[in-house]
């Protein structure tokens, strides 16, 4: 035999006698090993606020978990419960707010709420957050139906015109949502000013003049109207400069030649203005189209992708320009 498999021979012998010796004086267990746990979020989703009338369902689940703590926090509010067994499920009541949630689970190895312990922490979106991620998902489901994908917008009540497109998303969704400074009042998207209360600019450059009072919860957050006291490359700097403001969730409405149209179009931005690209992403309905017997019908974009230096050059044009709408922050699930 090898000399030097001899010495490991004896090497693993000699081990074999130390260890039979420890554990005739104390006998060894799984019990006495120390885990730590794993924890799990089931729910709420990530692309879900609490539900209406302010409740939220946790349930947890984990892995060497025993004990749960589970705590929900919010703009100097903290409601905690604590539950023994191996899976958390319960529902936290309070007011509706506009904010957004933290919630903490923390799992513990033994009962009571002692031994090792793992915390997992999940943001809980704000309602304004979760309906303007809904109505992104709706314009994506409808990117894949036939209905849509394809539409007449010949007429105003047709649901390939583009302010149908988009007021269709929101209203989808608006009857479980409220004004925190107005919950009785129901939501809704006002329509273009008319042709009258436009001038001295075209038709479609904005929305009626609607307040939150009236029901409407939008915002202007950034308008431009082309000015005939500055030059065209003025204008097209503050033009420009709007288009920096996009944020995903934004209405927009404009008046301009787009290519596949010229004249008023609506649409609705689904992610940031990206400043390292300059672009723009969004979804809409009947930018571009064609005839069939005489009647229009339009295309439906989902993410379709333009510059914000296309967007400022297609309505930097006299008596024209557009109009950012932004939902309110103190939307509330009542």
């Amino acid at each position: 035999m090898h000399k030097f498999t001899r010495i490991a021979l004896l090497y693993c012998t000699i081990i074999a006698i130390i260890l039979s010796v420890a554990i005739a004086d104390e006998e060894i267990s799984l019990k006495d090993l120390s885990f730590t746990p794993s924890v799990y979020i089931v729910l709420p989703e990530t692309v879900n606020s609490y539900e209406n009338g302010g409740k939220l369902k946790v349930v947890a689940t984990g892995k060497h978990v025993k004990s749960y703590r589970v705590s929900l926090s919010w703009e100097g509010n903290r409601l905690v419960q604590e539950l023994n067994g191996e899976q958390f499920e319960s529902i936290f009541e309070f007011e509706p707010t506009h904010k957004a949630m933290e919630l903490s689970v923390v799992g513990f190895t033994e009962e009571n709420f002692s031994g090792n312990s793992t915390e997992v922490m999940r943001q809980v979106i704000s309602p304004k957050q979760e309906i303007i991620l809904k109505m992104i998902d709706l314009a994506f489901k409808n990117s894949k139906e036939k209905q849509y994908k394809f539409a007449p917008a010949e007429e105003d009540h047709q649901i390939g015109v583009c302010k149908n497109f988009v007021m269709r998303l929101f209203d989808t969704f608006s009857k479980d949502y409220r004004m925190s400074e107005y919950p009785d009042l129901v939501l809704h998207m006002p329509k273009n000013k008319s042709l009258i209360d436009s001038k001295p600019y075209q038709y479609g450059l904005e929305w009626r003049d609607e307040s939150a009072e009236d029901g409407s919860p939008f915002e202007i957050a950034g308008q431009f109207k082309y000015d005939r006291d500055l030059s065209k490359e003025e204008n097209f700097k503050k033009a420009y400069e709007l288009m920096l403001k996009i944020q995903k969730g934004d209405f927009f409405q404009m008046v301009g030649d787009y290519g596949g149209g010229n004249g008023p179009h609506s649409l609705y931005f689904i992610e940031d203005y990206d400043a390292a690209t300059d672009n723009l992403h969004f979804t809409d309905s009947n930018m571009f189209g064609k005839r069939i017997d005489g009647v229009r019908w339009g295309y439906m974009q989902y993410d379709a992708v333009r510059t914000g230096n296309w967007f400022a050059t297609v309505f930097n044009m006299r008596d024209r320009g557009a109009t950012i709408y932004r939902l309110r922050d103190d939307l509330i699930k009542p």
